[in-house]
């Protein structure tokens, strides 16, 4: 790799490191000064003395600084500017309307509606725009895929935002790996992207890191959903296959939807809806088994690189293995879903 782009994919990182570990520390004061806060209540808000939300800002004003201070020193084509407009400006506007439920408490149905007419936007300028190929060969089923796609990734990230450090150690999986998938594959728009996003990410988690001490809130689990949702279907697929191609971005992301569909359909078994809150997500089933809090993110950072195996491997195989390495993927998949499925939950109404 050119050593030029080389440091600076290390000054994005180092820039969008300290920028988030500063704004969050800001985000911070602000949100105890004002009181926006996530208050204990015995049961699902366990933390013994009020946590403040405001640290999605903390993330996503970082990522913004960092990217507008990198366009402005980089010769930028207009056509990437434009790329990148479509790609920010749906995650931003959903992050904001996660930061307006962080402070309002928005009904569940109303935020679903803003994440589809977002996803609507993101799908429309992925679709129809000049950042990525067709899925299925079928522009309305593209458009379709795409929306159903950013839902439910943002949704999925929201789920996972459960546990201190959880969402951050999720999405930085997923950015690690859109970042060495863009250097193999010669896509520095998605390299770009991912190792900024890298850097916010742990710039966050040191204020993150149990005992928490800010949480990312809605504003930035809506936020990072939406972003990672359209970063991994804006990747140009190394593969002749369309199974590979369709199966790159659900493996970039398996383990929020791993932990997403385990909740969903377990709450549906039991007549629960999947909309509200509860204890049955995999960190809290692995608390239950006695796992430690540390050992739990080390165990959801493994999982998430084992499922992006088959992705890299993919570069490197015939069409063939190809196709046996995405099975055996799936098959992984079924076997973690059921295992997570039969471990306890606290409340069997929850």
């Amino acid at each position: 790799m050119n050593h030029i782009f080389t440091n600076q994919y290390i000054a994005g990182f180092a820039l969008a490191l300290l920028s988030s570990w500063l704004l969050t520390g800001l985000m911070r004061k602000i949100a105890l000064a004002i009181d926006i806060t996530d208050k204990p209540d015995g049961e699902r808000k366990s933390q013994r003395e009020p946590v403040p939300y405001l640290g999605g800002l903390g993330i996503m004003l970082s990522l913004l600084l960092t990217i507008l201070i990198g366009v402005s020193f980089q010769n930028v084509t207009p056509e990437t500017r434009t790329d990148i407009i479509f790609l920010i400006l749906p995650a931003t506007i959903l992050g904001l309307v996660g930061l307006w439920d962080d402070i309002k408490n928005l009904t569940p149905h109303f935020r679903l509606m803003i994440q589809v007419i977002m996803g609507l936007a993101g799908s429309l300028t992925i679709t129809f725009g000049s950042t990525s190929g067709s899925a299925t060969g079928n522009d309305t089923l593209d458009l379709l895929l795409s929306i159903f796609w950013i839902v439910g990734i943002t949704n999925a990230i929201n789920f996972f935002d459960n546990i201190d450090g959880g969402a951050a150690v999720a999405s930085f999986m997923t950015a690690m790996g859109t970042l060495v998938y863009g250097l193999l594959t010669n896509q520095p728009y998605i390299a770009g992207f991912s190792v900024i996003l890298a850097g916010s990410l742990v710039g966050f988690f040191i204020w993150n890191r149990r005992p928490a001490r800010i949480y990312m809130g809605d504003a930035g689990s809506l936020f990072l959903g939406t972003l990672l949702a359209s970063i991994t279907i804006r990747i140009n697929p190394e593969t002749d296959t369309k199974l590979s191609s369709l199966a790159l971005p659900i493996l970039f992301l398996a383990l929020p939807i791993l932990d997403t569909s385990v909740v969903v359909i377990n709450r549906l078994v039991r007549g629960i809806s999947p909309l509200q809150g509860g204890q049955d997500h995999l960190s809290h089933r692995l608390a239950l088994k006695g796992l430690r809090h540390r050992y739990i993110l080390y165990f959801f950072a493994i999982v998430a690189a084992v499922f992006q195996l088959p992705v890299f491997a993919s570069l490197y195989l015939n069409d063939t293995q190809e196709l046996i390495a995405i099975f055996l993927a799936g098959t992984l998949f079924v076997i973690a879903f059921l295992f997570f499925s039969r471990l306890p939950i606290v409340n069997a109404r929850k």
